[in-house]
C-alpha cells in the first residue's frame, strides 16, 4: 500500500537524513520526508472528510421496495426498454437521508444518473442533480444528498442496462485511499517546497554534472509519460481510416513512395462538376462528406493533396512505411514530437544561461524550463494527440534547435562553422512544417549582428565558409521546398492552404481588418471561465459581432490568462534597462512583435482555434524569460523571487489542467475522465 510506504518512508529519512554529509542531499532528503508525511495525512484526512461526517450518520437501512419504470429486471440483471423515461423509484422512506449508497454493476460502463426526491419542502419530485457511476470507482457509490428534513420519495433515472445489487440510505462512508492522488499530491508539494526561494538548494548551479544528470532523469521520467497522456484519446485508434483527415501524413507518405505528390484518394464525379468545390455551405448541400468528397483536404486540378508540412512525413511517417510496411500511429507520432521539443527546450534555455546568465540556479534552470514547455500548449496536445499538432511540434522543436546552435556558435571570439551550419538547416526545415514559425529566423540579424556588420565574419571575402555554411542550408531547402510547391500547385510560393476542402473559401478569404480585433482578444486577454469542479476550467464559445466569414472553435481563454505572468514578456520594452544587453533586450523585442504578426495572421488566414496559440505562445514565453532571468540577475531581492515562483507555478498549473479539459480526452474515454472527476472532487 503506497500509503504506507509513504508513511514508513517519510519517517525513516527523518532520523537519517542528518547522516548524509553532502547538503543539498541532507536537505532534499528532508523536503522528501516532509512531503511524504504531508500528503499521506492530507489523503487521510481532508481528502477522506466524508468517511468521518459519516461515522455520524443514524438510521442506516437498505432499501427494498422499488418500483421500475422501463426496466426489466431478470435476477437483478435490468434492461433499460426506454433511456429517456427509466426509472427507479422507492417511495415512502421518510427518514432524514444523508447519503444515498448505490451498489450498481455495469462492467466497468458508466452510468449517468439523475437524482429527484420529494421532502419535506417538496410535494412534487425537486431534480437534486445528476451523478456519473462507475462501479470501480468507490467514491460514485456514495452520493451525498442535501434533502429539507426528511426524504420522503426517491427517483433515480439512469440511461443504461445494469445489475441492481442494492440500494442503502446514510450509510458508512469507508476510508478510500486513492494511490494516485496520493502521489499527485506528494509531487506537488515536493516541487514547491524544492523551489522555494529561501531554500539552499537555489545555490546549485544549473550547468554543473548534477544538473545534467537531473536533466536526464526528468526527461527518462516523461518520455513514458507523455506516451500514456497521449493514449487517452479517440483520435489515436491506430485504425483510423484512410479516408479521415487524420490520415493525410499516412497517405502522402504512400504517394511519396511510389514517387508522386498527389495522394491516392478517389476523385468522385459530384466533386469535379462543382464550378467552385471551395464554397463549403454549398459544396455540404449537394455532396455528403467523406463520401462524395474528403475533409480538410487540399483539392486542385482535380486532384487531392495535403497542404501541411511535407517534413514531419519525410522525417517519420515515410521512414516507417517503407521499412515496416505499416503506417505509423498518430498518437506515436505527437508522443515523439512532444519528446524532441522537451529535450530541445531544455538545450535552448541551457545555451540561453551559458551566453548570457551564467549564475542562474539549477531550480530557476528547471522552473524556467517547464514554464516553456507547458505554455507552448504541448500538454494540451497530449491530450489531443491529433495529425494537427505534428507539424506545429516539429516547426517549434527545429526553432530551439535553430536557436540553441546559433547561439552556441557564438559563444567563442569566432564563429563556429558546426553549428552556424546546425543553426540554420534546422531554421529552414520550419518552412516545411509550419511556415508562421519561420518568423523565427530573423532572429539570426539580431544574434548575428556584430558578426556581420563589425567584426565581418559573415557576408565577406574574408570568411566565406562561414558565409557558405549559413546561408546553403536556407539555399537548398528553399528550392526543394519550392520545386515541391511548383509540381502541386503551379507556383514555387504556394503551400496549398487555401485549396483545403473544410468550413470556407480560403482562395477568396481575404485580409478583413474587422477579424483582428476578435483575433486579439480571444487569444491573447479573454478571461479564462474557471470552477471548483474538475476539471476546473472550462471552454467557452466564441461569439462576434463581426458579419463575414471567420473560423472559431471553443477557446479555453487568452493566452495571457492561463500565463499571467507572460504580461512581462509583453511589456519588455519597458526593461530595457534591466536587461541591460543590447542583444538581449532586441530579443524580447522581436519576440513580441513576432507573436503578435504571427496571431494576425493566424486569424486572417485560419480563424480562432487553440491550437494555433502554439504558433505564438513560445515567442511571447521567450521574451518573458529574458526579462524574468534580467530581473533574477539584477536584483537579489527574495521576496521579487516569491513573486515570480508563484506566477510561474500558477502558469504551468494553469497548462497542466488544460490537459484535463482537452474536448478528445472527455469524448474518447469517460472511464478516465470520471476516475480523474472522482479523484479531484473528493468533496462529492
Amino acid at each position: 500500500m503506497i500509503l504506507l510506504l509513504f508513511l514508513i518512508l517519510g519517517f525513516i529519512l527523518i532520523f537519517t537524513c542528518k547522516n548524509f554529509k553532502n547538503i543539498y542531499l541532507k536537505i532534499f532528503l528532508k523536503y522528501l520526508s516532509f512531503t511524504l508525511l504531508i500528503s499521506s495525512l492530507l489523503e487521510i484526512t481532508i481528502f477522506n472528510y466524508r468517511h468521518y461526517e459519516s461515522l455520524f450518520f443514524t438510521n442506516h437501512k437498505v432499501l427494498t421496495n422499488y418500483k421500475l419504470t422501463n426496466i426489466t429486471c431478470n435476477n437483478n440483471n435490468c434492461t433499460v426498454t426506454n433511456k429517456e423515461k427509466a426509472y427507479i423509484e422507492i417511495k415512502n422512506i421518510k427518514e432524514k437521508v444523508a447519503n444515498l449508497y448505490l451498489d450498481l454493476n455495469n462492467n466497468e460502463t458508466p452510468l449517468n444518473l439523475e437524482i429527484y426526491f420529494t421532502d419535506s419542502a417538496n410535494k412534487l419530485y425537486l431534480k437534486a442533480g445528476k451523478r456519473t457511476y462507475l462501479d470501480t470507482v468507490k467514491n460514485s457509490k456514495y452520493l451525498r444528498v442535501h434533502p429539507s428534513n426528511k426524504l420522503n420519495n426517491l427517483k433515480i433515472k439512469i440511461n443504461s442496462n445494469f445489475t441492481l445489487n442494492s440500494i442503502e440510505i446514510n450509510k458508512k462512508v469507508p476510508l478510500i485511499i486513492n494511490n494516485i492522488r496520493l502521489i499527485l499530491v506528494a509531487l506537488f508539494i515536493l516541487v514547491i517546497t524544492l523551489i522555494n526561494p529561501k531554500s539552499k538548494l537555489q545555490e546549485l548551479k544549473y550547468n554543473t554534472r548534477i544538473s545534467k544528470i537531473l536533466v536526464l532523469i526528468t526527461i527518462v521520467i516523461l518520455c513514458p509519460l507523455f506516451y500514456k497522456l497521449t493514449v487517452y484519446n479517440r483520435i489515436i485508434n491506430n485504425n483510423v481510416g484512410i479516408y479521415s483527415n487524420q490520415s493525410q501524413y499516412k497517405n502522402l507518405a504512400h504517394s511519396l513512395s511510389k514517387g508522386k505528390f498527389n495522394l491516392d484518394l478517389p476523385v468522385t464525379k459530384k466533386l469535379l462538376e462543382l464550378k467552385n468545390p471551395y464554397d463549403a455551405h454549398y459544396r455540404d448541400f449537394k455532396l455528403t462528406r467523406h463520401i462524395d468528397y474528403f475533409w480538410d483536404y487540399a483539392f486542385y486540378n482535380g486532384k487531392y493533396y495535403s497542404y501541411f508540412g511535407i517534413v514531419p512525413c519525410l522525417l517519420m511517417y515515410l521512414p516507417t512505411y517503407l521499412i515496416t510496411h505499416q503506417d505509423l500511429p498518430n498518437n506515436i507520432a505527437i508522443t515523439i514530437t512532444s519528446i524532441l521539443f522537451l529535450i530541445s527546450s531544455f538545450y535552448l534555455i541551457y545555451q540561453i544561461l551559458t551566453k548570457y546568465f551564467k549564475n542562474t540556479s539549477l531550480v530557476w534552470y528547471f522552473l524556467i524550463t517547464m514554464f516553456y514547455v507547458l505554455s507552448s500548449g504541448v500538454i494540451l496536445m497530449l491530450g489531443s494527440p491529433s495529425f494537427y499538432f505534428i507539424p506545429i511540434h516539429f516547426a517549434l522543436t527545429f526553432m530551439n534547435l535553430g536557436l540553441s546552435f546559433w547561439l552556441k556558435s557564438t559563444l567563442n571570439s569566432k564563429l563556429n562553422s558546426k553549428y552556424l551550419f546546425l543553426g540554420s538547416l534546422c531554421m529552414a526545415l520550419i518552412a516545411g512544417c509550419r511556415p508562421q514559425v519561420l518568423l523565427s529566423i530573423f532572429t539570426s540579424i539580431i544574434i548575428f549582428h556584430d558578426y556581420i556588420f563589425h567584426k565581418r565574419e559573415l557576408f565577406s571575402k574574408k570568411h566565406i565558409k562561414e558565409t557558405i555554411c549559413f546561408l546553403l542550408p536556407f539555399i537548398i531547402i528553399a528550392i526543394s521546398l519550392m520545386y515541391y510547391n511548383y509540381a502541386r500547385f503551379g507556383s514555387p510560393f504556394d503551400f496549398g492552404a487555401n485549396y483545403n476542402l473544410t468550413t470556407n473559401d480560403m482562395t477568396k478569404r481575404g485580409f478583413k481588418f474587422d477579424r483582428i480585433p476578435t483575433g486579439i482578444y480571444h487569444y491573447l486577454i479573454a478571461p479564462i471561465s474557471i470552477s471548483p469542479i474538475f476539471p476546473f476550467i472550462t471552454r467557452y464559445n466564441i461569439t462576434t459581432t463581426y458579419l463575414g466569414t471567420t473560423i472559431s472553435e471553443s477557446m479555453y481563454g487568452g493566452f495571457l490568462y492561463t500565463n499571467i505572468i507572460c504580461i512581462l514578456g509583453i511589456l519588455s520594452y519597458k526593461f530595457k534597462k534591466i536587461i541591460n544587453n543590447k542583444e538581449l533586450y532586441h530579443l524580447s523585442i522581436f519576440f513580441v512583435i513576432a507573436s503578435l504578426i504571427i496571431l494576425i495572421v493566424d486569424t486572417e488566414m485560419a480563424g480562432i482555434l487553440p491550437r494555433y496559440i502554439a504558433d505564438f505562445g513560445p515567442f511571447i514565453s521567450l521574451s518573458t524569460i529574458i526579462v524574468i532571468l534580467s530581473l533574477l540577475k539584477k536584483y537579489h531581492n527574495i521576496h521579487l523571487k516569491k513573486v515570480l515562483t508563484t506566477f510561474l507555478m500558477l502558469s504551468i498549473t494553469f497548462n497542466l489542467i488544460l490537459y484535463f479539459n482537452s474536448e478528445h480526452l472527455l469524448s474518447g474515454n469517460n472511464i478516465l475522465f470520471i476516475k480523474l472527476y472522482y479523484l479531484f472532487n473528493f468533496y462529492l
